[in-house]
This record gives structure tokens, C-alpha cells and sequence, in this order.
């Protein structure tokens, strides 16, 4: 598949049926099957009219094609036809399965597709959005492009072949019969289309107030702290109500154009119905030739049969619109994604020197850019960056890290440009210890260890016990210890101690640390002193810091970062074009 930057819906519907051939054919020829059965058997019960009664019409031989064995007695026909009805459930069954096994493969496909580029979109877009929002994609949206799959295309599909069979069996019963259909079907799209629209509507108001709700209780609830601490329960409580009563209004408006929609499917039947009996009692006054018993038995089992594919056509345009707007909330955010193989290079590392050259940021909608002008950063010295809080520390650590780019000026290691070489090569220099950055897995050996092969462990557990060298044994962290999601169980300490682990275990060139010894005891503070000053010639470490820890880190170099600065819209626009 083309760049996520570039796919389209064509492309991935396209990609999914071409890798998955097999599996659509099998689909096909099912659901062909089923509905040539849904066809034979009520032509077989008006064939089985004829034979007890006596008939022999010339409308009621369309099966005389098989031998006549299976007919020509009562006992025979019945076993031909529970033989039938076993076969439609098999085919049935196949169907349903083949079509739901469809939309779950796209389902995957798309999940992993979304998954994928989540990680990948930038961290300023990130930032400026927020992450709650690209949750919810997995819910509702995704739901909509299952139905589009599975009833919007298949289903619809499958629905319009067996509407042909009906129309092609009905014509060999009576020409007349498919005439009389062919009228009615104006109407019966006409009916369809208002309908449709009218449901549209409604389903997407409610589809709106849903997701509203939805994202307002998981704002609520990620502020549950605040909530308590300032008493706001009941005034968000009020809040949740109001917006619950919307989604209650818009849902039962929908429910009732939908329940208009369920009730004119077999008003529609029954209209053809209508228009049958008038058509064979209008014969039959006249004393023209007219369909007989068996082939008027045949026409109207036809049309019960036909009576779902009604009620399901009624709703198709509704998973069009929905599949369609789900689409392209989808494709946007894989659009946010970041192509790595954009950048031109790999970062190779020479020496490690780091050079700051008018380097500033501005996050979106802020009047301020954080500035580090003209400094460098020497290989193998362990260098402090001070600021005080807010004016810039942990945004400069993702500009190093190439999480962010800078909006003005450039940051060069061996005097390449970070803006221009891969991601991924700029973390593979770069360790970072910070608590802006969790941990990832169950237990401590799973967020220290970034290979989870059991002969790592070894190194890990000597590397947990170097930095846990001073706590007394109660409070020693175990490899199998359970940390809870993203470092929950742990206490602040712990999480630091075990960021470092992580962060050493990397054995990378380049080590970044954030607050060094914020939330652990003096003990362990030397001991994870020691252990950096003992990196001096062997790695770049750049500690960032509000206080000047020197009298635990032997510094080679200091440097004082600036207050941010008021950054006026028309600098932005000269930064904006100069980054570019």
C-alpha cells in the first residue's frame, strides 16, 4: 500500500480484495449457492402443489431439468426437499460466516493500519489534539466501516443477485409478473432514497451527541482528581445529564424514522402482493390464461422470500454514509502520520558533538518560543542545562530527540542537521531518563529491558541491582515484580530508579536525564551520582535541571537556557518558512 500520507478509501479497499482473493471467492461462490436455494425451494413448494393436486401446468416445469425421480412421488419430493433445506442452512451459514470473516479482516487491517500510524503522528500533533481523541477512533468509526464492508458492499451485493433471481424466476413463471415489478420499482427507490436521507439524518445527529458524550466522560474522567479535590462533582454530574438527554432526544428521533423504515419494508411487500392478486383475479374475470395454483403459490413465496432483501436495501445508503464519513475521520488521522523514510538520511555517529545554532520553538497558539542560541555541547562531557520551571527544559529534550523540530535555527550532531536524518537513527543515539516518559509493560523486566528474551535477564537484574544498591531489601524491586499500567503501583522513586535501569541497559552514546535525583532519597542519590560521573569520557550525558547539582555531578560544562521570549506572528512566519 502507497505512504499512509497518501492512502485513500479506494486504495485500502482495493489492497484488502486483492489480498485476500481466496477468501472473497469463497464468499461469492456461497452466497451465489444460498441464494440459488432461496429460489428452489418455493419453487419446489409450488411444484409439490401441482403434485398433490394433480396439475400438470407448463409454468410449474422449471425443475423438470433434474431427474424426474425426485418428483414423481410424494415420499420422493419430500426427501428432495428437506435435502434442500439442509443445503440452504449449510450455505447459509457459509455466507454469513464468509461475509462477517470479511469485515473482521478489514477490521484488523484497518486497526493495525491506525494503530501504526498513532505512533508515528508527530508529538506536536499530539500535543495540540490530544490523545483521548484518536482513542475513540476504535469504537464507533471502526464499527461503520465493519457495516460498510460486510452490509454496505457484500450484503448489498449479495442482495442484488438474489433480487435478479426473483425477477429472472418471476419472468419464467409470467412476463406479466415482472412487468407488474418493474412498475413498482420507481416508487419502491423513490420510497428508499427519501427514507434513507431522512435516516441519515437523524443517525448522524445521534452519532455526534454519542461521541460528544463519550469524550466529555473521558475528559471527566481523566480530571477525576481535580473533581474531588474542588468538590465539582455534582456540577459535573449536571453537566453529564444535560448532554445525556441529547444523546436520549436524538436517539429516540432516530429510532422513530427507523421504525417508519422497518414498517414500510412489508407495506412495500405486500403493495406487490396487492398488485399480483388484482393482476391473476383480473385473468381469471377476463378468461384470459392465468397463472395455476402452483405457480401463483411459487410467485408469492418468492416475494416473502424477497421481503429481507427489502428492509436491508432500505438501510444500505445508511451504511454508505456512515462508512464514508467514518472513512475519512479514519484516514485523516492515518494522514497525521509521520513518514520517517521522508528524511533523507540515517544519523551516523562520529564524535557525538552537538551544536545549538539559533535554535527556538513555539508551541501553536502560544505567544512565547523557547530559545537555546549558539551552544555546543562536546562528546564524552557530562554537561548541565539549567532553567528554571516553565522555561523550556523538557521541550528542548524533544527537540534533541527529534520529537519536535525546531521552528527557527537547527540542532546538527557531527554536523547533521536532526531535521533532515531519520527518527528512528536519532533514538538510537539517544537515551533518555524522565518522568514524562513511562514505563512500558507488566513487569520490571518488561520497562527495563527493551528485548524481553529470557538470557537478557541476567543483565537486567545486575543493572536493577546496581541502582538499587542502597534501598533496604523490603523495598527492592524484583525482574517479576508487577509495576501496574505505565508504572501505576510503583511510587515516584521506584519509576526513576527503573528509568534509569532502562535508560543504562540501552548502552547508547548519548544519555539525557531530566531532574536527575527528583524523588529519591540521599542515599540513593549518591549511588546514582556515581554511577553517572563513573560515564565521564565513555558517553555524552546531558543533564537538565532547575538547581545546579555539582555538589553530587562532576559537570564539565554549564549552560543557562533563557526565559521564553514574546515571538510576534510575523517572526513565527519568517521561522515557519526558514525551518522549511
Amino acid at each position: 500500500m502507497k505512504w499512509l500520507e497518501m492512502v485513500t478509501k479506494k486504495d485500502i479497499l482495493f489492497d484488502y480484495f486483492k489480498s485476500n482473493k481466496l477468501t472473497t471467492a469463497i464468499t461469492v461462490v456461497v452466497s451465489l449457492l444460498s441464494n440459488v436455494f432461496s429460489i428452489v425451494i418455493p419453487v419446489s413448494i409450488g411444484k409439490f402443489y401441482n403434485l398433490v393436486f394433480g396439475l400438470n401446468a407448463q409454468r410449474s416445469k422449471m425443475l423438470d431439468f433434474l431427474p424426474s425421480v425426485f418428483w414423481d412421488t410424494v415420499p420422493h419430493f419430500l426427501t428432495f426437499f428437506i435435502v434442500l433445506v439442509m443445503l440452504k442452512v449449510i450455505f447459509d451459514f457459509a455466507q454469513r460466516y464468509q461475509v462477517a470473516g470479511m469485515g473482521e479482516k478489514l477490521l484488523m487491517d484497518i486497526r493495525k493500519m491506525l494503530f501504526k500510524a498513532q505512533l508515528d503522528i508527530p508529538m506536536p500533533v499530539y500535543d495540540e489534539k490530544g490523545i483521548g481523541k484518536y482513542l475513540l477512533r476504535h469504537s464507533g468509526d471502526l464499527k461503520s466501516v465493519q457495516n460498510y464492508m460486510a452490509k454496505g458492499i457484500v450484503g448489498f451485493a449479495v442482495d442484488v443477485i438474489l433480487l435478479c433471481l426473483v425477477l429472472l424466476t418471476l419472468a419464467l413463471l409470467d412476463k406479466d409478473l415482472l412487468i407488474i415489478l418493474l412498475i413498482s420499482l420507481p416508487f419502491i427507490g423513490v420510497t428508499i432514497i427519501f427514507l434513507n436521507r431522512l435516516l441519515h439524518s437523524k443517525s448522524l445527529t445521534q452519532r455526534n451527541y454519542k461521541s460528544g458524550l463519550l469524550s466529555f466522560v473521558n475528559i471527566t474522567l481523566r480530571s477525576i482528581l481535580s473533581i474531588k479535590a474542588f468538590n465539582r462533582t455534582v456540577p459535573e454530574m449536571n453537566r453529564y445529564e444535560k448532554r445525556s438527554e441529547r444523546v436520549y432526544r436524538a436517539s429516540m428521533k432516530y429510532h422513530a424514522i427507523r421504525s417508519v423504515v422497518m414498517a414500510v419494508a412489508p407495506g412495500l411487500f405486500y403493495t406487490i402482493l396487492f398488485s399480483i392478486l388484482c393482476y391473476v383475479y383480473y385473468q381469471q374475470q377476463s378468461g384470459l390464461p392465468s397463472l395455476d395454483a402452483g405457480a401463483l403459490l411459487t410467485a408469492i413465496l418468492l416475494l416473502i422470500t424477497s421481503m429481507p432483501v427489502f428492509r436491508r436495501l432500505l438501510r444500505v445508503s445508511t451504511f454508505w454514509e456512515l462508512g464514508h464519513i467514518s472513512f475519512d475521520k479514519l484516514i485523516k488521522v492515518l494522514h497525521l502520520a509521520e513518514n520517517d523514510e521522508a528524511f533523507s538520511s540515517e544519523l551516523k555517529l562520529v564524535e557525538g558533538r552537538i551544536v545549538f545554532s539559533g535554535v527556538s520553538f513555539q508551541y501553536p497558539g502560544s505567544v512565547k518560543s523557547v530559545l537555546l542560541i549558539d551552544q555546543v555541547i562536546h562528546p564524552g562531557q557530562t554537561t548541565l542545562i539549567q532553567g528554571s520551571a516553565g522555561v523550556g527544559k523538557t521541550t528542548m529534550i524533544k527537540l534533541l530527540t527529534g520529537l519536535y523540530l525546531p521552528g527557527t535555527g537547527k540542532i546538527t550532531i557531527d554536523r547533521q542537521d536532526l531535521s533532515t536524518v531519520t527518527r528512528k537513527s536519532i533514538r538510537k543515539a539517544m537515551a533518555v531518563v524522565s518522568e514524562n516518559w513511562p514505563l512500558l509493560g507488566k513487569t520490571v523486566f518488561q520497562a527495563i529491558s527493551y528485548s524481553r528474551k529470557a538470557e537478557k535477564r541476567r543483565l537486567a537484574e545486575d543493572m536493577l541491582d546496581a541502582v538499587q544498591l542502597h534501598l533496604p531489601e523490603n523495598l527492592k524491586l524484583s525482574l517479576d515484580s508487577r509495576i501496574g499500567d505505565l508504572g501505576a503501583g510503583l511510587s515516584k522513586g521506584q519509576r526513576k530508579l527503573l528509568a534509569y535501569a532502562r535508560a543504562l541497559l540501552t548502552d547508547k552514546p548519548v544519555l539525557i536525564i531530566d531532574s536527575p535525583f527528583h524523588g529519591l532519597d540521599r542515599a540513593t542519590q549518591r549511588q546514582i551520582a556515581d554511577l553517572i560521573n563513573g560515564l565521564r569520557g565513555k558517553k555524552t550525558v546531558i543533564v537538565f535541571d532547575q538547581f545546579d547539582q555539582e555538589r553530587l555531578l562532576d559537570f564539565d560544562r554549564f549552560i543557562s537556557m533563557k526565559e521564553p521570549v514574546e515571538f510576534s506572528t510575523q517572526n513565527q512566519k519568517k521561522s515557519h518558512v526558514n525551518s522549511n
